[in-house]
C-alpha cells in the first residue's frame, strides 16, 4: 500500500468515526426520551394541527425521520432544536397535505365520534378557537414561542426563519388574536 492510500484509507476512518459517533449520541438520546420530551412534542404538534390524529402521526414521523438523519447531526449538545426543528416540518408537511386531500364521508355509514383531547380544547377554550383560526406560519408562531416557551432567536432557527419574519409573524398573529378578542367583548357588552 502506497502512501496515498494509506492516507485516504485513514481519512475516510476518521470521517466514518466523527459522523458515527454524533449519530450514535443522537440515537442514544432518541431512546432515552422522557415522557415529558415526548409529552411536549405532541403537545405542539396538537396545538399546530389542532387534533390528536395528526398531532400522533407528526410525532412519530418526527421521531422516524430523527432517527434516520441522526448522522446528519452537526452538533449533538444541540439536540432539542435539531428535534424540534424536525417536528415543527413535519407539522408543515401535515398542513400542506391537508389542502389536498378531502374526506368524504360514506352514505349511510355513522361516523365514529373520536375523543379528541385537543378539538375538545379547542372548542372550548375561547383563546385556543381564536388560534385555530389564524393562518399556519401564524399559528406555529405562537405555539412556539408561548406554549414551547422558546426565544425568538431559537425560534428562528427551528423554522429557518430570519429574526424579523418571526417578530413581525407573531406581532400579527397577536394583533389578530386581539380582534378576536375585541369583538368578543364588544358583542358581551351589547347583550
Amino acid at each position: 500500500m502506497n502512501l496515498e492510500a494509506a492516507w485516504r484509507l485513514k481519512t475516510s476512518v476518521l470521517e466514518e468515526a466523527r459522523v458515527a459517533e454524533p449519530a450514535k449520541l443522537v440515537r442514544e438520546r432518541l431512546r432515552g426520551m422522557s415522557t415529558a420530551e415526548l409529552n411536549r412534542a405532541y403537545r405542539i404538534a396538537g396545538l399546530i394541527l389542532g387534533n390528536a390524529e395528526d398531532a400522533e402521526d407528526a410525532t412519530q414521523d418526527a421521531l422516524l425521520r430523527a432517527w434516520r438523519s441522526a448522522g446528519s447531526v452537526r452538533d449533538p449538545v444541540r439536540f432539542d432544536a435539531w428535534l424540534d426543528r424536525i417536528l415543527v416540518n413535519a407539522c408543515r408537511d401535515r398542513l400542506r397535505r391537508r389542502g389536498r386531500v378531502r374526506f368524504v364521508g360514506l352514505e349511510g355509514h355513522a361516523t365514529i365520534a373520536s375523543a379528541d383531547p385537543f378539538g375538545a380544547l379547542l372548542q372550548h377554550d375561547d383563546l385556543l378557537r381564536r388560534l385555530a383560526t389564524l393562518d399556519d406560519d401564524l399559528r406555529l408562531v405562537l405555539v412556539l414561542h408561548y406554549w414551547g416557551d422558546l426565544r425568538l432567536e431559537d425560534l428562528a432557527e427551528r423554522v429557518g426563519w430570519p429574526v424579523g419574519t418571526v417578530k413581525s409573524r407573531l406581532n400579527r398573529a397577536l394583533g389578530k388574536m386581539r380582534q378576536g378578542l375585541d369583538a368578543t367583548r364588544v358583542a358581551e357588552a351589547d347583550r
